[in-house]
């Protein structure tokens, strides 16, 4: 059997169509179809179930796509590994400040560029992005494992509340959730994350709704500076404070914080880049 179907299969798997994984391979949708059908008759099964849906793995199929894809990602990583000036390609969130990206990474005999190749609202979307190869690593917020990838602990990060030096909540040492949430609320996007977080935070516990303005993350901390609300910042993205006229007080919750994972789509990629992160964020 022939590499390339392997890729065909694992391709149609992710697309759920094979006109998509077509484009995706540069492809025509007939040569897709063959590589297809070539690789369940050297298998000698049927590995999807074809509809006016799409196309949907057999059970047979599922469990092939599991044990193959996180050797497929593996060999590519690998692969990459032995061009010309390597570099690793990671996602990373806004709420993560480029600061604590570390430049390069010693792997194995050489050293390895890292590249903040992606940026998303939601940190979940780097998810099927690691899986399909499109990029090497990844920073993902509060959810520790998924199946095929590797991860790791990198960081249990703080938010604090910001304010402006003139509110009246900056007379305290700290705070608690509820005293915060008596004022008007300044979140990044709806599509985030953390504005996520926060509103089931907010309906789980009834707190009364005051005004909630969704902002970019760019100008977060400018709404904060001209008094339109207050608005919780984690702690990585308050090291340096250079932010004159605004003031940062911590939450008594001790739960009000976000565990910071790293996924790789390499396992020989973890070690290394868990350390060099390490260096510089903790």
């Amino acid at each position: 059997m022939e590499i390339r179907y392997l890729e065909a299969f694992l391709t149609i798997a992710e697309e759920g169509s094979i006109s998509k994984a077509a484009t995706r391979l540069h492809l025509t949708q007939p040569a897709v179809s063959r590589q297809l059908k070539q690789m369940e008759t050297s298998l000698q099964i049927r590995l999807f179930i074809r509809s006016h849906e799409g196309m949907t793995l057999t059970d047979k199929g599922q469990r092939l796509y599991a044990d193959v894809r996180p050797l497929w990602s593996s060999l590519r990583s690998r692969l990459l590994s032995y061009m010309p000036s390597p570099v690793v390609r990671l996602g990373l969130t806004p709420f993560l400040s480029p600061l604590y990206l570390p430049d390069t990474i010693t792997y194995a005999t050489s050293t390895v560029a890292v590249e903040c190749h992606q940026t998303r609202l939601n940190c979940l979307e780097f998810i099927p992005m690691l899986e399909k190869g499109e990029i090497d690593a990844a920073v993902i917020e509060d959810h520790p494992h998924h199946q095929g990838l590797y991860s790791t602990l990198i960081k249990h990060d703080h938010y604090k509340v910001a304010m402006s030096d003139d509110h009246p909540l900056a007379t305290y040492d700290e705070l608690s959730l509820e005293q915060c949430i008596d004022y008007p609320q300044i979140v990044p996007p709806k599509k985030s994350r953390f504005y996520q977080f926060w509103v089931t935070l907010r309906n789980q516990n009834n707190w009364t709704k005051h005004d909630v303005f969704s902002v970019p993350y760019q100008s977060l901390l400018y709404s904060v500076k001209q008094k339109n609300g207050v608005a919780f910042i984690p702690q990585l993205m308050l090291e340096p404070v250079w932010h004159s006229g605004i003031v940062y007080k911590p939450i008594t919750d001790p739960n009000f914080a976000r565990h910071l994972y790293l996924y790789t789509s390499d396992k020989h990629y973890l070690e290394p880049l868990q350390q060099s992160f390490t260096n510089v964020i903790q």
